[in-house]
């Protein structure tokens, strides 16, 4: 590398350095950065470029957000899963994924707070890459992500349809459900 690109490469990194303690300070959210190199020209030569990770959320005012666990948002319309995970995308969250009894217990206050309970919401999680092995839509294992309290006898896959997740609200605990059944859900959007 010449001396030339070195001294390239030592601004870059600090416009990223600076870059990422400005937006610290303005939103007091973490910003991951990431120094990078891109292909440029014919050649392909690579010059180094600063790549931003989880940027900061914009908080919403139709979310409620408990601090240190996330934002949720519950939604008394009826969807299928799959379109369900589309609206929670189209606001800048996702389908919730609950990794703690804490995280539980934020959603199901955020749906109480709406007032009436249904039977059960849409969450993040199904069984559709393999039968019987749950997985968020992270694609971590439901173990892994830190909360896999099933309803007692669940899950059973009853008519052998049942692939996605649910939250059971009178045991507040996890039950599979057929994606294309319409259900409530609740949205998260995390905080980073």
């Amino acid at each position: 590398m010449s001396a030339m690109a070195v001294r390239i490469f030592a601004v870059q990194t600090l416009l990223c350095l600076v870059s990422y303690t400005l937006a610290q300070q303005s939103f007091l959210q973490p910003i991951v950065i990431l120094i990078g190199r891109t292909a440029a020209g014919k050649t392909g030569n690579a010059d180094p470029t600063c790549l931003v990770r989880n940027p900061p959320v914009v908080r919403r005012t139709d979310y409620t957000y408990f601090p240190g666990i996330g934002g949720y948002k519950y939604h008394d319309q009826l969807l299928p899963w799959g379109k369900a995970l589309i609206a929670c995308e189209e606001e800048g969250g996702h389908l919730a994924v609950i990794n703690s009894v804490a995280e539980r217990d934020a959603v199901v206050k955020a749906i109480k707070a709406k007032g009436s309970l249904p039977e059960c919401v849409l969450l993040g999680f199904h069984d559709l890459y393999q039968d019987s092995y749950f997985v968020t839509i992270h694609g971590q294992s439901l173990a892994k992500a830190g909360f896999s309290e099933w309803a007692s006898g669940e899950p059973n896959n009853r008519g052998g349809v049942e692939n996605c997740g649910t939250l059971h609200l009178a045991s507040e605990k996890f039950n599979d459900h057929p994606c294309n059944f319409p259900r409530p859900f609740v949205c998260e959007q995390p905080i980073h």
